[in-house]
Parts: structure tokens; sequence; C-alpha cells
């Protein structure tokens, strides 16, 4: 019995030799190109920053990144001034990608309490798309809720910031 298991230990160690180092479970499966289809998601883009709103740009460009996937983005928070007409000079590159995702089919919605609660109006924000504006809510819960009754995912987005 013990010349059994002293024979199954350098067979145990080289297979744990062959491994970057040990790891209860083995190794992780990469599983990172796979593709998923006809997904239906609600993004709540919680922005602090315009660094936040830049991070959810990336995000959704994933996401869209797979076949058929129709997503709604929904922006609340104090970086929604990234987007004011009067800060479009300061936050251009930002602005363009979101710009983009608009023109690809992307449903931005500002929530409109964080446009009023940063003294503003839905005619200071900037539109992204004369074929599909976005649009400023009455309130990104009410929304978020409107969308998860249709049949949309929700997901939540924020960048941690240190």
């Amino acid at each position: 019995m013990l010349a059994i298991a002293l024979t199954a230990l350098p067979a145990a160690s080289a297979i744990a030799g062959e491994d970057d180092g040990f790891a209860p479970g083995g190794t992780a499966i990469d599983h990172h190109t796979e593709q998923f289809t006809n997904l239906k998601i609600v993004m709540d883009l919680k922005a602090e920053s315009p660094a936040s709103t830049g991070f959810g740009a990336t995000v959704a460009a994933r996401i869209l990144s797979h076949p058929g996937t129709q997503l709604i983005v929904i922006i609340e928070g104090p970086g929604i001034t990234t987007f004011a007409k009067k800060n479009y000079l300061d936050h251009q590159g930002i602005v363009d990608n979101w710009v983009e995702l608009a023109q690809k089919g992307v449903h931005i919605e500002y929530c409109g309490n964080s446009v009023r609660g940063a003294g503003l109006k839905p005619a200071d924000m900037i539109g992204l798309s004369e074929k599909n504006p976005a649009t400023v809510n009455s309130g990104a819960f009410p929304s978020l809720a409107h969308y998860e009754s249709l049949g949309y995912n929700p997901i939540v987005t924020t960048l941690l910031e240190k």
C-alpha cells in the first residue's frame, strides 16, 4: 500500500509542476472570446465623473460586440455634466465615443433628476445622434423598471476609482 502511495506522489508532483503554481481548483477555463447572441440589456451607468462616462462607453462597446444585442444605457449621477453642450470641447473624446454607440443603435437616456440636479435643462444636453437622439427621462429608476418590464436584463456599471 505504501509503495502505491509513493509511486503516485511523483506523478502528482509532475502535474502540479506543469502549472504556473499550485491553486485550489486548478486553472480557470478560458472563455473570454465566447460570443452571446440576442442580449437585451438595460445598463444603469452610475457616472461620478467624465472618467466614469468614458468607462461606461468602453463597457457598452464590449456588450454591443455580441451579435444581435439590444442595449439601452441610462446615465445618472454628477458625471452627467460630461454631456452638457457647454462642456463638449472639454470632453469631446468621451462624447464622440457615445455618439458612435448611438449611431450603432444604442439607446441612451440621461437621468432627468441628475440633469436637473446639475442645474441643467434638457435643452442643455447633447443629443448624440439625429437618427437616435439621447433623451432626458423622468428619472433613472422608473425608466429602469420600465425597460425591465419589457424583458431587458439590468446591469449596473460603476467605475471603481481610487
